[in-house]
């Protein structure tokens, strides 16, 4: 069978590794014994192995099998390829069952494990001895005089029991038709065995849908009569009542039926979202008449086709789109003011039309391949059906608020005004522009606790942000898992929705409120009875867990499309073939969904696995028919063969979203694109002719298509790829145009110019939250380019919106429109009202939400309190896994249970003390732990003194290695004598600052005391005050500070060292005293300047500073425990007149006390944001002014406790480090770096010159 090109066999089962290494040992058995006279050899061994071919094609989708088989009296496995194509006939498969089988394809002997593998051997036969781990699955038949025994071994890990029993099943089924109908085709013997029907009967049986003949608005009515004091309506123009509505709709209900609207007579609503859209809609129905919604937003031509398909009698409008209105040729009215003036017909009768259930309810349309939308129609008997358990699985009471999010030229919009208003649900209509701007604000102001929104709007928002939300329900693709993890601890009732809008309530839900459920997996539907048919044939019926397309049947089916019979019969089927095996009425209706599905064979739950076929794709939750695009593109271009529209997913698009691609072959016009990896001639490179051409032809698409139609990118091509049959290959055109990346896409489009880099605070961080939004590298998005030209669309501006303004940068949906330029978006900005309540915004929760659905071992859930990015300085510490040892001498009677009791209540009541610090992507996070048990220790010293015994502890304990993704707060008790004690305290360095230990020594004796340690905020509340900080003012500030400036290098030359490691050399002089009303913490940084200055020879320097940023507005901060550090800038420039040190020493202080506003912003952020410096600039030198006193004595009651010294072990870095710890008359000066850096005599030059210096500086007087 070598001759077979293109031979490409479906694995089953599926693997999902290399190699098998499991245990085949669970057993199935089943007889053929419907064999009667054709058990003969060789037949039978051909037979059986053809039908088991034609089974693993049913289970595989798939026409070409390969799988081991072992023939009668011969002991080993040989390949067997069949290609088995559904039109061939069954003869034609015996015969090449028989070559394979008698001349196996020697070619294939080393072609290693099978998947599977099928045994035959004849009656008395040597068995074949199984080995367990040779393949998962190994189906055995023993051929007996009148039957045939089959037995299956398989691995339970990897082929469900109940899935095997059906193939089982399928093969007898299959067997039996190839022996008693050989020349049928392969297709006629691949339907669904016996016991597969019974068993969709039986499922089908419980969930069978019941017809209702009601009237749409008469179940709204009784809302109405039986709550008519409850809201109906809450929206931005007006409140209405069930009871206000009624009347409201009646009045305009008798108007429209001296205009002749009656029963299947269409009147179009042409309206923004309002109260009134609702109201019309009740006014149409109440009127006898039909609906369809047009949403402004289209292009004037489309609507106008929607309006000759459904002849409507008048078109409803709102001023707004009065203008619109009129180009679309038919009689309007004006809603509201036409019913406030009196221009409307007079009414004579309030006698309203008689309406049956099987007259039109409503219209929508969707996207159809004849180059228009198609439009169908729903009854009031389909809408009716089904309602109650529609609202019952999707949690719809009267207790709902139902936001109304989507768009009018979307058909959901349609059932969400509906059914919630005959169920006594409230609508929430907000404003568009707030929808597009500000949904959490939206929901919020309307106390919407029911939504239905797409996962990429879904995106938006935070569950720690919305109060009371009861159900979310998530309709038009499938939720990312880490976006479905932020959702599932939530406490909402969170729910997927899926189907096609020609099945008025959809199609099937499923719960997605379990970690770890399968998106793809549904629960029967909602209102329609599911069949499962061949992707091919849908008179064939498919066994279960093969995939098919799906089928429904039910009283929810929409009467068809408009004046579109082919259309009519391509998706609505009439009585199957297969139909009178499973009942024997006719005449009944089925509509072909498109969709690919499979039974669950362990419930009858349908997974869904995708279209059929690429006529039809979903982008943004939209089913879009590829062939209208075409229809509208191909004119555009003056081509050999026509345009192709299909959905690519551009390489460098890590979140995997779609986009609509269109290609145009143009011949050898010019020359290819030459792209690693991608077909060599295949396309053609932009040119600008081309791109002219290109973008004609979108402003005529934007003139007839709805902007989520038209393709964001036009690919010129050579030639369109072909099959070996000379069809259109779109399988690889697909996977070549995905090897492009957006901008490689786009470039065919428009021609970047010279990419412009970010020069304010505000465009850079437009720049950054675009490039997070589009999913693109930071460095290929220049302020030059066009938002929607980088990939963006209505969906991903709202979700820019959204992030700039939750980092202050307040822009609007709209000014994304019109902005030619990320740089004139960024000019958009507004400064807008920032305060935010407490509690209502956590920067954090996405990251924390994130980390939590993909924990590390042995992590869980449940040992979490909270997670969140460490700040910058804490970032540092964390990374080097320092730990420090802290010594404090005690005197006095010691309890050490006592102690422990009081170490584990400080612990607990610290967040930062029950923290760990865990990597994550590219950074680190703190993760607090909710129980960390204190490891506490007594040890006597011996013979060496309390002191002695530390010291030497603490010197062996900094040899080690440490990390810091563990709890490392410890604490030991080192005794000497009965009242003298050594108290050592562990911590990690990005556990504590200065004030943060002297924090916890004194909470450590109040808890010793029973007394309580009273905490106003934590470190997380810092850290999270910290983020918010970060805003376009402090990037301003610390822009204009350094603007033109350069970060100054210390200039000592590096040497190499055998090993490399922190140096520190200390001077301790007497304090001079500063000029009056300048801090010696200045005068300190005026006389390093100076040093440096006359070192380098640059009058400009800049350094770096570690200050305590204890400035925030946070309560309490001044006793926050944890690392309240952080290194800012200090520049330090003199001009050619030679400033005097009175006035350097007052700018050096100005410029400290205007950053202190800005003092949480890190060192890396501010190079990255404000400066032009080289990314990863360090400071040359750093310095820290601890003006506290480190050895404090503490008294309490009888007990002393004084701190003694400590233990760090600093890493090496090339960094210098001016330590400045001053007292009351002295001062100690440290300088510290790498041995690389610092030598001796070069300190001792540079330490003599800058206290010589520092006492100029303070000398001078004003």
């Amino acid at each position: 069978m070598s001759h077979l090109t293109d031979f490409h066999p479906a694995s089953f089962p599926v693997l999902s590794f290399n190699g098998y290494q499991g245990s085949a040992k669970d057993r199935l058995d089943l007889v053929i014994d419907d064999c009667n006279d054709a058990v003969r050899y060789p037949a039978t061994v051909n037979a059986l192995a053809v039908a088991w071919g034609i089974v693993l094609t049913t289970f595989t989708n798939s026409t070409d099998v390969l799988f081991g088989i072992v023939r009668p009296s011969y002991p080993d496995v040989q390949p067997c390829i069949l290609r088995l194509q559904p039109e061939d006939s069954v003869t034609t498969a015996l015969n090449q069952g028989e070559d394979v089988i008698s001349a196996p394809d020697k070619t294939l002997q080393s072609t290693g494990t099978f998947h599977n593998i099928l045994v035959i051997r004849k009656d008395g036969e040597e068995s074949f001895e199984p080995k367990v781990n040779t393949c998962p699955l190994q189906i055995y038949c023993r051929i007996q005089p009148d039957a045939i025994m089959i037995q299956a071994i398989f691995d339970g890990e990897i082929l469900v029991a109940e899935l095997l029993r059906t193939i089982l099943f399928q093969l007898r089924h299959v067997y039996a038709g190839i022996i008693h109908n050989p020349e049928t085709s392969i297709a006629g013997v691949q339907g669904s065995s016996p016991e597969s029907i019974e068993k969709i009967l039986q499922w089908n049986a419980e969930t069978l849908p019941q017809r209702v003949e009601k009237l749409g608005h008469h179940l709204i009515e009784e809302r109405c009569r039986e709550q008519p004091l409850a809201p109906a309506i809450s929206a931005w123009d007006g409140t209405l009542t069930f009871g206000e509505l009624d009347e409201q709709a009646s009045k305009m209900a008798a108007r429209l039926v001296a205009s002749g609207v009656g029963p299947d007579r269409f009147v179009g609503l042409l309206m923004e979202k309002s109260m009134w859209t609702t109201v019309a809609i009740f006014a149409v129905l109440k009127a006898g008449g039909c609906f369809y919604l047009l949403d402004a937003s289209q292009p004037a031509k489309r609507l106008a086709v929607m309006c000759r398909k459904a002849q409507p009698r008048l078109v409803l409008a709102s001023a707004k789109h009065e203008a619109l209105a009129e180009k679309l040729e038919v009689p309007i009215w004006v809603v509201p003011r036409d019913l406030e003036t009196g221009e409307l017909p007079a009414v004579e009768s309030q006698q309203l039309t008689t309406v049956h259930p099987h007259n039109i309810m409503y219209a929508g349309f969707t996207s159809g391949s004849t180059g228009e939308p198609k439009g169908f129609a729903i009854d009031h008997t389909a809408f009716a059906s089904g309602l109650t358990n529609y609202a019952q699985q999707l949690g719809l009471s009267t207790q709902s608020r139902v936001l109304q999010y989507a768009s009018y030229a979307f058909i959901v919009s349609l059932t969400d005004q509906l059914a919630p208003l005959a169920q006594g649900a409230c609508i929430c209509v907000p404003s568009e522009q707030q929808l597009q701007n500000d949904l959490l604000g939206a929901i919020c102001h309307h106390e919407a606790n029911w939504l239905k929104l797409t996962p990429s709007v879904l995106r938006l928002l935070d569950p720690g942000e919305i109060s009371g939300l009861k159900t979310l329900v998530m309709v038009g693709e499938p939720m990312a898992a880490t976006e479905l993890a932020k959702w599932q601890h939530s406490g909402v009732n969170l729910l997927s929705l899926y189907g096609m809008s020609e099945n008025s309530k959809g199609c099937c839900y499923g719960s997605r409120n379990e970690p770890g459920c399968d998106v793809r997996q549904f629960k029967r539907p909602l209102c329609a009875t599911p069949w499962v048919v061949s992707p091919h044939d849908p008179d064939i019926l498919m066994p279960i867990g093969a995939e098919g397309e799906l089928l429904l049947e039910g009283p929810c089916l929409s009467r068809g499309y408009m004046d579109n019979p082919e259309q009519n019969r391509m998706t609505f089927l009439h009585d199957p073939a297969w139909l009178k095996q499973v009942r024997p009425d006719s005449n009944s209706r089925f509509l072909r969904t498109g969709d690919l599905v499979k039974y669950n064979p362990q419930d009858g739950t349908l997974h869904l696995l995708g279209r059929k076929g690429t006529g039809m794709v979903k982008i943004r939750g939209q089913r879009i028919e590829l062939a209208e695009i075409e229809h509208h593109l191909c004119p555009q271009f003056d081509t050999h063969e026509p345009a192709v529209v299909d959905v690519v997913v551009p390489s460098d698009d890590t979140a995997q979203n779609p986009l609509l691609v269109a290609f145009v072959p143009i011949g050898k016009q010019q020359s290819t694109l030459q792209h690693d990896g991608v077909i060599e001639g295949l396309f053609a490179s932009p040119t600008q002719d081309f791109r002219q051409k290109a973008r004609n032809a979108l402003s005529n698409l934007h003139q007839a298509l709805p902007s989520f139609m038209v393709p964001p990118a036009i690919v010129a091509t050579v030639a369109l790829p072909q099959t070996a049959t000379g069809k259109l290959n779109r399988r690889v055109l697909r996977e070549e145009a995905s090897k492009l990346s957006r901008k490689d896409l786009l470039a065919y489009i428009s021609h970047d110019s010279v990419h412009q880099d970010p020069t304010t605070p505000q465009e850079t961080l437009l720049q950054t939250v675009c490039s997070q939004v589009l999913n693109l590298p930071l460095a290929t998005v220049g302020m030059q380019s066009n938002f929607f030209d980088l990939g963006g669309n209505s969906i991903t501006a709202r979700e820019l919106v959204t992030k700039c303004r939750q980092s202050g940068l307040y822009i609007a949906v709209a000014d994304i429109f019109r902005a030619s330029s990320l740089l004139s978006l960024a000019e958009c900005h507004q400064k807008a009202d920032t305060s935010v309540p407490d509690g209502a915004y956590d920067p954090f929760k996405a990251v924390r939400d994130e980390f939590l659905a993909n924990l590390p071992a042995p992590l869980t859930v449940d040992q979490i309190e909270d997670a969140f990015p460490t700040l910058e300085e804490q970032h540092t510490l964390a990374s080097t896994h320092m730990l420090d040892y802290h010594l404090y001498e005690l005197k006095g009677h010691v309890d050490p249970l006592q102690l422990h009791r009081a170490c584990q209540a400080v612990v607990d009541k610290h967040t930062i003390l029950r923290s760990i610090f865990v990597p994550s992507r590219e950074d680190i996070l703190q993760v607090i732990l909710r129980r960390v048990d204190v490891p506490f220790a007594v040890h006597p010293s011996g013979a060496q003194s309390a002191q002695s015994w530390a010291k030497s502890f603490c010197e062996a304990e900094l040899q080690k290695t440490y990390h810091a993704d563990e709890p490392r707060v410890e604490f030991k008790l080192v005794q000497d004598a009965p009242d003298h004690f050594i108290l050592i305290i562990r911590l990690l360095h990005a556990q504590y600052d200065a004030i943060g230990l002297q924090k916890l020594v004194s909470d450590l004796w109040a808890k010793y005391d029973n007394q309580e340690a009273r905490i106003e905020s934590d470190f997380s509340a810092y850290a999270r005050e910290c983020y918010r900080q970060r805003t376009p003012e402090a990037y301003a500030f610390w822009g204009n500070l350094l603007q033109d400036s350069h970060v100054t290098s210390v200039p000592f030359p590096t040497v190499p060292v055998v090993a490399e490691k922190s140096v520190g050399f200390e001077r301790e002089v007497s304090l001079p005293t500063p000029p009056a009303g300048i801090t010696m913490a200045t005068a300190i940084k005026v006389a390093w300047a100076t040093v440096l200055q006359e070192w380098t020879g640059s009058l400009d320097v800049v350094f770096g500073q570690l200050i305590t940023a204890r400035s925030l507005l946070l309560p309490g901060i001044e006793e926050v425990l944890g690392p309240c550090t952080n290194t800012i800038p200090v520049r330090v420039q003199r001009t050619l007149k030679f400033d005097t040190p009175h006035e350097l020493l007052h700018a050096v202080q100005s410029q400290h006390a205007e950053s202190i506003g800005f003092e949480t912003i890190g060192w890396n952020d501010i190079v990255r944001n404000c400066t032009k410096w080289s990314s990863g600039a360090k400071p040359g030198s750093v310095v820290v002014f601890q003006n506290y006193n480190k050895s404090v004595r503490t008294q309490f009651g009888q007990l002393s406790c004084q701190k003694s010294t400590q233990f760090f072990n600093l890493p090496p870095e090339d960094v210098v480090w001016l330590l400045v710890f001053p007292t009351s008359t002295t001062a100690l000066f440290v300088i510290e770096s790498s041995n690389s850096i610092l030598r001796k005599n070069e300190v001792d030059v540079l330490l003599d010159r800058f206290c010589e210096v520092l006492g100029e500086v303070c000398s001078r007087k004003e």
